[in-house]
């Protein structure tokens, strides 16, 4: 006999919960849990997995108080409120188009799909429906970037004139898995890390129109049959005029999840580096006096929206930043506030990938972002 619910909870079921983001997610989760001012608790409910003892050990280990081999089924179940995916990119659209026709609210990791054609019937189903949908482009929930933000609407350095944003690591040296070959992973490095600064770059300032880009796919050994980009780059130009600068690569030696970005505006500039990410480079003309030109080091504190504690210095990371995204989600659900990104936000973040695509294929031409 089903559990009697209770009205006070909002219960989460995580799907493909055993791998890497199911772990940070599941992490997550537990954060907002306690971080979260919702006036319903959240409740790790279910863990699916498609082998039993992956499901099972991964739910014991990860805090999940059931497991689960049977997605659809867990979607049906009327006390299931939130489902959030972290499987492979290639059965994203098919949980979460089930999951919104079922009234449930979804998170899914990028890219939402793996055809411009299925995102396209995911967002209008959403849209179509009640449903809160969000994209799990973490790192604008950071604290610093969130101040960023803040620093440019309220035209501290004037109007934003070039940007340059770059995503380095060196994921893809080991094993790359379903994120080897398009048919499972999408695209390699242009949409796995690529799409994270141009979500960066769209909350900051405002969407790319055009695109001229370059890619590598990086085949290291005869053995290495994988066929994604492995690094590029790309020139891009913004709604607003602005002049972007774009390069990733998952094959570059010593760069430990290296998020950076600078901003150039009419009256200061910024800077951001993810290795730092209590800090924030700041440079505002009116504000130097007769001191030397130069940045100034900027600690968040206690009153930037994204942290956690009063006291300075304390730290923030990669779990506090994907936990703000789900109190955000859940927020919107529960109090009709605000909730970015949504999945036509991430429907835009692909459709520039698309486009890096189309240019480097055309031998780097200048491309238009297709309109929604």
């Amino acid at each position: 006999m089903e559990q009697a619910r209770e009205v006070h909870e909002i219960r989460v079921a995580i799907i493909g919960g055993a791998g890497f983001m199911g772990k940070a997610h599941s992490f997550a989760w537990a954060l907002a849990a306690v971080q979260s001012d919702a006036p319903r608790r959240i409740v790790k409910q279910v863990l699916v997995e498609l082998d039993a003892d992956a499901a099972s050990n991964a739910a014991a280990a990860l805090g999940w108080l059931e497991s689960s081999t049977d997605w659809k089924s867990v979607i049906d179940r009327h006390d299931i409120d939130i489902v959030d995916i972290v499987t492979p990119p290639h059965t994203h659209a098919e949980i979460a188009r089930y999951a919104i026709e079922r009234g449930k609210h979804v998170l899914s990791e990028k890219p939402l799909a793996n055809s411009s054609e299925d995102v396209k019937t995911l967002v209008a189903a959403a849209e179509a429906s009640s449903v809160q949908t969000h994209v799990g482009f973490n790192y604008r929930q950071n604290a610093a970037v969130q101040l960023a933000k803040q620093i440019i609407t309220e035209g501290r350095i004037g109007q934003p004139l070039q940007a340059r944003f770059e995503y380095h690591q060196d994921a893809a040296f080991g094993a790359m898995g379903w994120r080897a070959h398009k048919a499972t992973g999408g695209s390699g490095a242009s949409s796995d890390i690529g799409s994270h600064i141009v979500d960066l770059a769209n909350f900051l300032l405002g969407r790319v129109t055009k695109v001229s880009a370059v890619l590598q796919v990086l085949s290291l050994s005869e053995d290495d049959d994988h066929d994604v980009d492995d690094a590029g780059a790309f020139l891009a130009h913004f709604e607003t005029g602005i002049l972007g600068v774009f390069s990733f690569s998952q094959k570059a030696w010593g760069q430990n999840n290296h998020i950076r970005f600078e901003i150039d505006g009419t009256e200061g500039a910024l800077g951001f580096d993810w290795n730092r990410r209590d800090e924030l480079d700041v440079y505002v003309r009116s504000e130097t006096g007769n001191a030397p030109r130069g940045f100034t080091t900027v600690h968040v504190d206690g009153d930037t929206p994204g942290t956690w504690f009063d006291l300075n210095g304390v730290g923030t990371g990669y779990l506090e930043s994907s936990a703000n995204q789900m109190i955000q989600l859940v927020a919107a659900i529960t109090g009709g506030t605000a909730n970015s990104p949504t999945f036509s936000e991430g429907a835009y973040v692909q459709r520039v990938i698309d486009a890096v695509w189309s240019s480097d294929e055309s031998g780097s031409t200048w491309v238009e972002v297709a309109e929604e």
